[in-house]
């Protein structure tokens, strides 16, 4: 597996990963109509491929294949984090997230948060990361309960 920077040409194959992770990974924690309101099936989300070129994003290819991506929104904020379903529990989460903070580290930023998804919250709980706030967020029109959390940089 390599980790490289995102770039434009990779859109359709992160938006493909980005839907078929949340309807199958998150589906144990979140209803059906709430996976298609986060990932709906025209994937039409301006908003999320302008934060990925806008900002710093990377992506793990192994064979040639996108295995996940992660970016940072802002001056502290660790954005998003996906990895393909077939690929849960080999290590993508972890280097992606490593990069990511490495990113932060470099940039002066010791202090950093995220919104985790409740499927999520346990793989940042692993890596430091302490929940701030438990919080109910609106997203295309269905309601997430999801956790506001930050880590110190060491």
């Amino acid at each position: 597996m390599k980790l490289r920077e995102y770039r434009s040409e990779d859109w359709k194959e992160v938006v493909k990963l980005f839907h078929d992770t949340i309807h199958s990974v998150n589906s144990a924690d979140y209803t059906q109509t709430q996976l298609d309101a986060w990932a709906p099936e025209d994937m039409n989300l301006p908003e999320l491929e302008s934060r990925l070129l806008n900002n710093y994003c990377v992506v793990a290819e192994k064979d040639g294949v996108i295995v996940g991506f992660g970016n940072v929104n802002g001056a502290a904020y660790f954005d998003c984090l996906y990895t393909h379903r077939d690929y849960q529990r080999m290590g993508v989460a972890s280097s992606i997230a490593d990069d990511i903070e490495g990113y932060f580290y470099r940039n002066g930023i010791r202090t950093i948060t995220t919104d985790a998804s409740i499927t999520a919250r346990p793989f940042f709980d692993k890596r430091g990361y302490v929940v701030q706030q438990k919080q109910t967020v609106p997203c295309r029109g269905e309601m997430f309960v999801n956790f506001k959390m930050q880590k110190e940089l060491r």
